[in-house]
């Protein structure tokens, strides 16, 4: 562990003076939280809540409660660090570098290939939305025509100066029309299973119905959320609002939680939804097709409809959020690795920060959409779980040691023992979930045919 740099260190007192203007609480303080929450609600959330709604009906229900309380956690110290240090730090990154002077330009390389990956998912799940929506029209091209559009409307979108005011209005309309679909679903359906869904909160833990263990699944998905590298988004999209000092901290809370209710109120109605849908079908889940087929049995004629507008909403919450939130993290890393981060407040002063974000976050993610290109299954299994593995142990141990040490944070706001317990407990658990990424990491590639067996 490397001493703390002396070109680093700030007064104690200035870090801690009050902001000019704390704002108020009101609904329209509401954005940064949100527009984090649409970036994680992709097709992995659809897809993994329905996966388990209609393998384990409502056992294993609570592992999405606890998952989420992780994320909130863990993202709550994140800001935590933001907002409360002892130097003045605007970004986690900063601290992790006070740790290890290498982290910076780790994160940077790790960020910039994460990116790239995730970025190609989420583009690749708009255009699926689109395409279907609007007539499945134009072949093997299908998803690439529609893919170039929501390129260039994303290029335009955060170029502008008034970018994330438009990110914050965009994952307000998407969470709204995201809950009425799948609320309008439940509604048709006309029933819940409130025994049922009253034992799934009570950690039971079902016979196993898979490969793999139900407990080990679940243990594996509470880690790895709560340790995920976007988590470390949200203290760039708090700086959007100035939230910069410990009074801040309030408003803060307020709008991280107000963030998190709408993404477990969706998880929790597309899960139930596939409980009392898909559970003793013989539907297996597995795709966008079956997800649609699903919404049929659910609504009728209209749930693919639905289903293709929460899909194409992402194309232009997600995909446009994430490639502005991971090119902030990338130049901050490399800006802290490096001299030439010394003549920029911001990342994003940087010249070559559009061109970066539009390069490789926004354009490099196209080539998913062409005829004949890779699976995308194949670059989500080994990219992302490379990535994850070597990101949790340092996003999860860092953020435990900065925000729980004097060292690293203002006297009154050093974590209280509790919740240093819980952020222990979710750093054990992420790396325990290490094994299960790296276990099944092989086994999975033969599956989907990338490695022979």
């Amino acid at each position: 562990m490397n001493a703390v740099n002396p070109a680093l260190e700030a007064p104690a007192a200035e870090a801690a003076q009050p902001s000019a203007a704390v704002p108020r609480f009101r609904l329209r303080s509401v954005g940064p939280g949100l527009v984090l929450a649409m970036t994680f609600l992709g097709t992995g959330d659809i897809i993994s809540s329905s996966v388990s709604g209609a393998n384990y009906g409502y056992a294993l229900m609570w592992t999405l409660i606890v998952a989420l309380g992780a994320r909130y956690f863990t993202i709550s110290a994140i800001a935590k660090y933001k907002l409360q240090n002892r130097f003045g730090d605007q970004s986690l990154m900063a601290g992790y570098r006070r740790i290890w002077s290498g982290f910076p330009m780790f994160f940077a390389v790790t960020m910039l290939v994460y990116g790239m990956i995730v970025q190609a998912a989420f583009l690749r799940a708009g255009t699926i939305g689109l395409y279907h929506l609007f007539g499945a029209r134009g072949g093997d091209w299908g998803h690439f025509l529609w893919g170039v559009p929501v390129v260039l409307l994303t290029t335009a979108m955060l170029t502008r100066g008034s970018a994330f005011r438009l990110l914050e209005w965009s994952a307000r309309i998407a969470s709204l029309v995201i809950v009425g679909s799948f609320a309008f679903a439940l509604f048709r359906v006309g029933s819940i299973d409130w025994s049922a869904l009253a034992r799934g909160m009570l950690f039971e833990v079902p016979p196993d119905n898979g490969p793999f263990d139900a407990l080990f699944i679940a243990v594996g998905t509470i880690g790895t959320i709560g340790g995920s590298a976007a988590n470390l988004l949200y203290p760039y999209f708090m700086a959007e609002r100035g939230w910069d000092r410990p009074q801040h901290r309030p408003i803060q809370q307020f709008d991280l939680l107000s963030g998190m209710l709408p993404l477990l109120v969706i998880n929790l109605l597309i899960w139930i939804v596939a409980a009392e849908t898909v559970r003793g079908s013989g539907l297996t889940i597995s795709s966008e097709a079956s997800l649609a087929q699903m919404m049929t049995m659910a609504v009728g004629p209209v749930g693919p409809t639905l289903l293709w507008l929460a899909f194409a909403l992402k194309a232009f919450t997600s995909f446009p959020a994430q490639a502005h939130g991971f090119a902030r993290m990338m130049f901050d890393g490399l800006h802290l690795a490096t001299r030439r981060g010394e003549g920029f407040a911001r990342a994003s002063d940087d010249p070559w920060f559009n061109r970066a974000m539009i390069a490789f976050f926004i354009v490099v993610p196209l080539a998913i959409t062409l005829p004949g290109a890779p699976d995308l299954v194949h670059i989500s299994v080994f990219g992302t779980s490379v990535i994850t593995a070597l990101t949790l142990p340092p996003i999860l141990l860092g953020v435990l040691l900065l925000t729980s040490s004097r060292r690293f944070m203002l006297d009154a706001h050093v974590n209280r023992w509790w919740e240093t317990a819980i952020l222990a407990v979710i750093a054990a658990i992420g790396i325990w979930s290490l094994y299960a990424i790296l276990a099944n990491l092989g086994p999975a590639l033969v599956r989907i045919g990338a490695i022979p067996a």
